[in-house]
Order: C-alpha cells, then sequence, then structure tokens
C-alpha cells in the first residue's frame, strides 16, 4: 500500500515537474520572440531613415551624382542585424569590426600587388648594411647546384672537383694565390675554400634577374669565411657589393617602367579628355573668378 502511495507521489511530482518545464519553455519563447521583434523594428528603423537620407531623384537626368556614404552605412547596418538575428544574438554596432569611423577595413589594408614593387631606400640601405655583417656562417655544399664528388685536381695545396677547375684557374689567373697567406691547415681551411669558389662560380652561371637576396647572403658567408682563415678575397666583397646595387638597380628599372606605362595610359586619357571639353575650356576660362552673368550687359 505505501508503495503505491509512494508510486502515485512520485509520478504527481514528475507531471508537476513537467509541467513548470513547459511554463520555462513558453517564457523563453516568449523572450526570444520579443528579441526577434525588437531587432526587427530596428531593421525597419534603419531602413527609413536610410531613405529619408537620400535625395529625390530626378529621373530624366541621365547622370545624378549624390554622396551614398549615409545610405551605405545604412544598408550595412541593416545587414548587420540580419546576420545577427539568424545567429540568434543582439546587434552590436560599436563592437562591429566593419565600420571604423566610416572607414572600410580595406580601406585600411594596402593589399595592391603593384605596390609590392615598390621597395623604401631604408630596406635597401639595411640589406646593403647586411652584406658587411660579421655574422655566424650558415653556408654548406648544399646550397649550391655543384657536384663536388668524382674526379679531383690538384691545384697548388687543394684538391678541386673538376666542376670547379676552371673558376679556380681563372681567380689563380688574376688574383694568385688567394689561399698563400693563410697560415692554417688545409684540412681546416680546404672546405672554405671550396665553398668560396662554388659562389664565384655561381656568380659566372647566374644573370641579374636570377639573383635573390637569400643567395646574395649565402655567398656573403661564403666570401667572409674565406677573409677569416685570413684569404685574400677582399675583392670577391668588393665584387657582391655591386652585384647587391644591381640588383636593386633592376627592380628600380621595373618600377620605372610600370610608372612609364601608367603615365603614358594617363597622358591618353588626358588627350581624349582635350578634345571631348575644348571647345568649351576657352568659354570656361571666361568665367574665372568672375560671376556668371559676366557678358551678360556688355
Amino acid at each position: 500500500m505505501h508503495s503505491r502511495v509512494s508510486n502515485h507521489e512520485a509520478s504527481n511530482k514528475q507531471i508537476g515537474c513537467k509541467g513548470e518545464l513547459r511554463k520555462i519553455q513558453k517564457k523563453n519563447n516568449k523572450n526570444k520572440s520579443k528579441a526577434k521583434n525588437g531587432n526587427l523594428e530596428e531593421l525597419i528603423e534603419c531602413l527609413i531613415a536610410g531613405y529619408r537620407q537620400v535625395p529625390a531623384t530626378d529621373f530624366d537626368v541621365k547622370k545624378n551624382i549624390y554622396d551614398y556614404s549615409g545610405k551605405n552605412r545604412i544598408l550595412k547596418r541593416s545587414r548587420s542585424i540580419l546576420q545577427n538575428e539568424e545567429q540568434g544574438m543582439k546587434s552590436d554596432v560599436e563592437g562591429n569590426g566593419e565600420e571604423l569611423d566610416g572607414l572600410e577595413l580595406d580601406d585600411l589594408r594596402d593589399d595592391n600587388p603593384e605596390n609590392s614593387l615598390i621597395i623604401q631606400p631604408n630596406t635597401i640601405a639595411e640589406f646593403l648594411l647586411k652584406i658587411d655583417e660579421d655574422v655566424a656562417s650558415n653556408v654548406d655544399f648544399s646550397d649550391f647546384m655543384i657536384c663536388f664528388n668524382g674526379e679531383q685536381k690538384t691545384i697548388g695545396r687543394y684538391s678541386f672537383p673538376i666542376s670547379l677547375v676552371p673558376t679556380v684557374e681563372r681567380i689563380m689567373n688574376t688574383y694568385g694565390d688567394v689561399s698563400a697567406s693563410s697560415p692554417m691547415n688545409t684540412n681546416i681551411t680546404g672546405k672554405i675554400y671550396l665553398l668560396f669558389c662554388a659562389a664565384i662560380k655561381e656568380m659566372e652561371d647566374l644573370e641579374l634577374h636570377q639573383v635573390t637576396e637569400t643567395k646574395m647572403l649565402k655567398w656573403r658567408d661564403a666570401i667572409k669565411d674565406a677573409l677569416r682563415v685570413n684569404f685574400k678575397v677582399e675583392f670577391a666583397m668588393s665584387h657582391l657589393k655591386k652585384i647587391a646595387q644591381a640588383y636593386f638597380g633592376g627592380i628600380g628599372e621595373q618600377v620605372l617602367l610600370t610608372i612609364n606605362e601608367k603615365l603614358n595610359s594617363l597622358y591618353k586619357e588626358r588627350d581624349k579628355a582635350l578634345e571631348g571639353f575644348k571647345d568649351f575650356l576657352a568659354t570656361a576660362k571666361d568665367f574665372d573668378g568672375q560671376s556668371v552673368s559676366t557678358g551678360l550687359f556688355p
């Protein structure tokens, strides 16, 4: 008997809880409906305000120019309300990252690829200073497209792969034995000499348009290493600086070419505009600084 009563009471409690749950759900639905209606009302108000700001249009005039900024701002606000309505979120203009004091984020970006051609003078100066920096070397055999293995030829105290022999001989014929002044053992300086000659060979093989800043810094490391062991290779450092200057000069040529192309296009547009307005320009000058009644009473 007690078990039945207990079960009956538990059942009544469950029914009561379900009833309370329905009430809570209805209350939440009403709140959501109010919030939704509030956002829709705000949307309608924004649209009405936008149309009030738009001046009357004369449809007989083919070109009617006026400021769209107010209307665009209203439409943007309306889109924001609709987007937040779909997400079930409250719209907040002050926290909207799309608007910054009337500016678009796109207005703050400089993503024009043409602007990437422009290199500031301080960027050039910084790189030229890097050429002289005495930093830890970061160059190795893998940085060069040269076969260092295979048949070797001995020149002086060092052995060189056949691919480097012509370069080594040109260096020797022009500057002498650049390694002669180094007191270090060839076991220590051998790799340094090979990397130095590999850098010179790449200079022989590449044209200016194939040179990169990364490549020049590798050459710098190979030359600096040779200088550290007292090789007489100052000529190579001087030439590397000349290559760096020519590298930025090549970029400058492209920038100027692009500017000249734009100027030519603008000159053509100017000539076309002049042709269209030439009959009216002289008349316009008659009114410069004068009221438009000028000439009405001769």
